[in-house]
């Protein structure tokens, strides 16, 4: 449901540019316009009217049922236009308050209803090129949204502001017509903000609750691409609900996207009220991206943020939690259909320098016995795993969690890299194993791995003296940890320094260093 509120934003706000220009109607554009919002499940209902070279779209309507709520979501929006100009390219022009107002039926009744309302400032929506391959150009002063009524029940209800505030926004988004839809998007925003302020009703009382979150991003842009199966009489990729639904059938249809978003300067604050007490939080960052990519190949998703800051305070808290990072970054590679043959996997996880305030530091270790220096985390995994159901397909996910279906194989794990340093103390490490599905004897029930991982442990003895002087760590559970290291590691010519080669053999054997320990 959000990737589809997604494209169809795109495609309402038409995020478009430089233009050929080659000759354009205001009803082709239209028609193009409806199919592309059809393709994606939902229905078009409009009341279309002509005046010499503008086309006037009234009542319009869209609706789409959702299958898992049982339930029916519509939104009602004002009229547009559709002006034909001399040079063959057509403008779409929206009023400067346009309000959007949504409905969500459930079993008959009316459960949500309310309006968006959106105030734009020199809007500009010019499309030229033909019909089967058409440019959309987009230029906004400003772009406002926020939630202007709500009634849950049929009840009139203010929870506050929930408003979204868009400046210099220009955009171009491409798309071509073939067997599949072919899209290509970028959009500039020199600022976006946002507001989200609310208090529940029941709690307009002596010890109100309320949360609010503001925030900000500067030069925001997005980039990408995306491929929509087209159904065969032209009507849009998957005309029926039911198809635009099935992301498992879109998939195997040739449906794909890749994109991603930057962004510098993001800034976000926090204040939650509660049983008359206070937390807040605020965090920044120097710049930032994330990255989504969906196709019969998998799913990709990935971001990082670069120069983090961050604080929470509390009523009850003594002194603010102050935390700042160089880097923070995730990645997930995961496939998403069933296959014979093996498919990749990988996840990704850094944080980078993380350092807090000396105020926390103190608190632990008042006797600053702990080195202070930033902790580094990295973990790089990846492998190849042969996966037996679709994981977008219902039928398949009620199979899994009924006990029915196996998810699938993991053929083979490989340790990039690890990194974990923090309290002077440092892990390293990388391997691989390949994984024998077939042989789940050896292991008493689990698949058999071959192989090995390298381990190098630096400055381990040197903190379990600091933690036994400082109290932390009893003597006799520090005697058990070195008793551990000294079974599983060797010792380096480096100072502090231990190394580790833990294997599997093809026998099932588990080495340490090459002494046998199963």
């Amino acid at each position: 449901m959000v990737l589809r509120s997604l494209l169809l934003s795109s495609a309402t706000l038409a995020f478009t540019a430089t233009a050929a220009f080659a000759d354009l109607s205001a009803q082709e554009v239209w028609m193009d316009w409806k199919a592309y919002i059809e393709g994606f499940g939902y229905s078009v209902k409009a009341t279309e009217s002509t005046s010499g070279n503008r086309l006037t779209v009234s009542d319009l309507t869209l609706a789409i049922p959702l299958p898992d709520e049982s339930a029916t979501m519509t939104l009602d929006m004002a009229a547009m236009s559709f002006a034909t100009g001399a040079n063959g390219t057509v403008d779409i022009i929206l009023p400067e308050a346009f309000p959007v107002g949504f409905t969500l039926v459930s079993g008959g009744k009316t459960e949500v209803a309310g309006t968006l309302q959106y105030d734009t400032t020199d809007l500009s929506i010019r499309v030229s090129g033909a019909p089967e391959s058409i440019t959309y150009t987009t230029t906004a002063t400003a772009l406002d949204m926020r939630l202007s009524h709500l009634a849950i029940e049929g009840q009139p209800t203010d929870l506050g502001t929930l408003s979204l505030d868009m400046a210099g926004l220009t955009g171009v988004t491409h798309m071509k017509r073939g067997a599949l839809r072919e899209v290509a998007q970028s959009f500039a925003l020199d600022r976006l903000g946002y507001t989200v302020d609310i208090q529940p009703p029941q709690s307009q009382s002596s010890a109100p609750e309320r949360f609010k979150m503001t925030g900000a991003l500067d030069a925001l842009r997005f980039d990408g691409t995306g491929a929509y199966p087209e159904a065969a009489d032209g009507a849009g990729a998957g005309a029926d609900s039911t198809g635009a639904q099935d992301v498992s059938a879109l998939l195997s249809s040739g449906f794909a996207f890749d994109g991603g978003f930057a962004y510098t300067n993001g800034k976000s604050a926090v204040q939650i009220t509660e049983n008359n007490e206070t937390t807040s939080a605020a965090s920044s960052s120097r710049s930032g991206r994330l990255n989504v990519a969906m196709s019969k190949a998998g799913l990709h998703y990935g971001g990082e943020a670069l120069g983090l800051t961050s604080s929470l305070t509390h009523s009850q808290m003594p002194f603010p939690l102050d935390v700042t990072a160089d880097k923070s970054a995730f990645a997930l590679t995961l496939p998403l259909t069933a296959s014979e043959a093996a498919q990749d996997y990988g996840l990704t996880i850094e944080l980078r320098n993380l350092a807090t305030s000396d105020q926390l530091w103190s608190l632990l270790d008042p006797t600053a016995q702990l080195p202070r220096a930033p902790a580094t985390l990295r973990l790089d995994l990846s492998g190849t795993a042969k996966l037996l159901v679709d994981l977008l397909d219902p039928d398949s996910m009620a199979a899994l969690e009924a006990g029915a279906q196996s998810p699938g194989e993991i053929r083979s794990v490989s340790l990039n890299a690890l990194e974990l340093s923090a309290a002077g103390a440092s892990l390293i490490g990388t391997g691989a194993f390949t994984i024998d599905n077939t042989d789940t004897q050896t292991f008493a029930g689990a698949p058999k791995p071959v192989g090995a991982v390298d381990l190098k442990l630096v400055g381990a003895n040197s903190l379990i003296d600091k933690l036994v002087a400082m109290g932390l760590l009893p003597e006799d559970q520090a005697m058990g940890a070195r008793m551990m290291m000294a079974l599983f590691t060797l010792p380096s010519d480096a100072p502090d320094t231990l190394t580790s080669k833990i294997e599997v053999n093809d026998q099932g054997h588990v080495l340490a260093n090459g002494q046998r320990l199963r």
